[in-house]
């Protein structure tokens, strides 16, 4: 049965072209669906003046009722981001909830406010046909949630990860230097996606031995298989000095929990983890002086960053 759902909002990315043109009628209940416990209507967060709004399409992978979000993987959002897989929060009547389901093609508007774009959920979701084959979500099921990012300026919550070395790595061991923080995998197939981020650290490693300061943490976003020995591994091969720069791993639940502080999703996919790329600076008194989205930055421009930030 094609159904059409009005209504709901939040942020994205991974490619899916799609055919099959689909009238849209409004969701109804079949006489013998299953009852399902009333959902809460959740209150729109205010929006500023400059929120922006986007079309999105994709096909829904994941649908989490308790929270309020449906996981899209989207097509690529003209002016805004790539295509990509990642959850989104839903604001609109319950019922848009109740009857998505894996594999619901779908046209939504995706708002997006705030700053550095923390707020973002879907409205106006109508469902246009439905893809037989969904891409299930895998690993272990933990992945960070939306709109819990810090702030410019606000301290970043302490954390404590393992390192390549198998030694614990606290953020808060790092005060009085500079830090820049990203999320990679070492299994990653993309090179424009960890690949290019490991070459541009790399470039930054090499300017901060130079002038003997600051620090880098590469923090994995695939913790089931990114153990201290694989980071190992893979430090070695890049050239990274665990003393400088540290490979970060732990339990999928801490690694979810140190993503959101930087306002980065993950999430499996066809053997994958899609992820929202980022690279943030710490200053040396753990307040997150600066972060770059996506893949538009150079490693030039994170150095003056962290220069910057060392003078306070």
């Amino acid at each position: 049965m094609r159904r059409s759902v009005a209504a709901v909002a939040a942020l994205a990315a991974s490619v899916l072209a799609l055919a099959l043109a689909a009238a849209c009628r409004k969701a109804e209940v079949p006489a013998n669906a299953p009852s399902r416990p009333a959902i809460a209507v959740e209150r729109v967060p205010t929006l500023s003046p400059d929120a922006r709004r986007y079309p999105l399409k994709g096909v829904v992978t994941a649908v989490d009722p308790a929270k309020r979000e449906v996981t899209v993987q989207h097509e690529e959002i003209p002016g805004f981001m790539s295509a990509m897989t990642m959850p989104f929060p839903v604001r609109d009547d319950p019922k848009v909830i109740e009857f998505l389901r894996p594999g619901d093609r779908i046209e939504a508007r995706l708002v997006v406010d705030g700053p550095d774009n923390r707020v973002y959920f879907l409205e106006e979701v109508l469902t246009k046909g439905f893809v037989p084959t969904p891409t299930p979500f895998g690993g272990t099921g933990i992945k960070p949630e939306p709109n819990k990012g810090v702030a410019i300026g606000d301290a970043i919550p302490d954390f404590a990860l393992t390192d390549q070395t198998g030694a614990k790595v606290r953020l808060s061991q790092f005060r009085g230097e500079p830090v820049a923080v990203t999320f990679t995998y070492t299994r990653c197939p993309i090179a424009t996606a960890c690949p290019l981020t490991v070459a541009r650290f790399s470039k930054i490693d090499a300017e901060l031995k130079k002038e003997n300061f600051g620090a880098l943490l590469c923090v994995t976003v695939d913790p089931v298989n990114d153990t201290p020995a694989a980071l190992e591994d893979y430090a070695k091969r890049v050239g990274a000095d665990p003393k400088r720069w540290k490979f970060l791993t732990g339990e999928p639940r801490e690694v979810a929990s140190v993503a959101e502080r930087f306002g980065v999703l993950y999430y499996p996919d066809k053997g994958q983890i899609v992820h929202s790329q980022a690279v943030a600076i710490v200053d040396p008194d753990g307040r997150l002086a600066n972060v770059y989205y996506g893949e538009q930055w150079e490693p030039e421009t994170v150095l003056q960053d962290l220069q910057k930030a060392r003078k306070g």
